[in-house]
């Protein structure tokens, strides 16, 4: 069964290490099965939260004061992920932050191949005026509020490449990824390569 997983994260500040919020959506067979979202207190020495961050998420440094510490959220992401590929909009910025985090904490990096959504829609719906996740939201057909609330840019990350699979009539990632001539990104201990067509 095709199965992976789209994720998104807040950060505190302009620190990739800052990250204040995260939500993931794990999809089965063409399905949402399953969401997991969590408040991060972000590492030491990135945990001061810039206002111009504050006021694109709307998340404060007392929203996260009681929650879980990133050594402690990675852990449960790395369970939900479970070996799955991963999906995001902005695929770059979200991985980068899955580095900088763990570099900032000393948990090594995880081995992940994942996909970017903004790649994907390049090859799937070329000539939009942008490639933000509102607009690429919109040719696909995907009913979009929130944007900037980890959970609701997650779920529409997903829902974007359930579109995808669509327009190239492929069920499965993998299948979709080779329609469009996109090479898979990957993140291992020892380094990284980007996706990108």
């Amino acid at each position: 069964m095709d199965a992976w997983v789209a994720l998104d994260f807040e950060t505190a500040n302009g620190s990739r290490a800052s990250a204040c919020s995260v939500a993931l959506v794990r999809v089965e067979g063409g399905e949402v099965a399953e969401t997991f979202s969590t408040l991060i207190r972000p590492p030491e020495g990135h945990d001061e939260f810039w206002s111009r961050n504050t006021a694109i998420h709307g998340i404060r440094s007392v929203d996260v004061a009681g929650a879980p510490g990133w050594r402690q959220v990675w852990k449960q992401m790395d369970d939900f992920i479970a070996g799955a590929p991963v999906v995001a909009h902005n695929a770059a910025f979200d991985l980068s932050v899955i580095r900088a985090a763990n570099a900032a904490t000393g948990v090594p990096w995880p081995t992940l191949r994942y996909a970017c959504t903004v790649v994907l829609a390049r090859r799937t719906w070329p000539g939009l005026p942008n490639y933000r996740l509102p607009r690429v939201a919109q040719a696909a057909g995907v009913r979009f509020t929130d944007h900037h609330r980890a959970e609701a840019d997650a779920l529409a990350a997903a829902q974007i490449l359930l579109a995808q699979q669509r327009h190239h009539a492929t069920t499965t990632i993998d299948d979709l990824v080779t329609a469009t001539r996109v090479r898979w990104g990957r993140l291992d201990p020892t380094g990284y390569t980007t996706c990108k067509h």
